[in-house]
């Protein structure tokens, strides 16, 4: 896999996601409610948060960050 393919990389990342929930659920459940709570509604729209991740994901070099926030990012493009 090319790192820098960023839609295959995402696919892959959701796949190996699948099997970590599977395996650890009780810590992936508690991954689920910080993320759910870090964007809800509140100073910052959800789109401003995913953008704020992403900046987060690229500074830290973390490209499976990187693929999840972009991902996410472009979903709330037009929110």
């Amino acid at each position: 896999m090319i790192a820098n393919d960023w839609p295959v990389l995402t696919r892959h990342l959701g796949g190996e996601l699948r099997h970590l929930r599977a395996g650890a659920s009780d810590a992936m459940k508690g991954f689920s409610g910080i993320a759910q709570a870090a964007l809800a509604p509140g100073a910052l729209d959800v789109k401003t948060k995913e953008l704020i991740a992403l900046a987060i994901s690229i500074a830290t070099r973390c490209d499976d960050c990187i693929a999840f926030h972009t991902k996410a990012a472009v979903e709330r493009r037009h929110a």
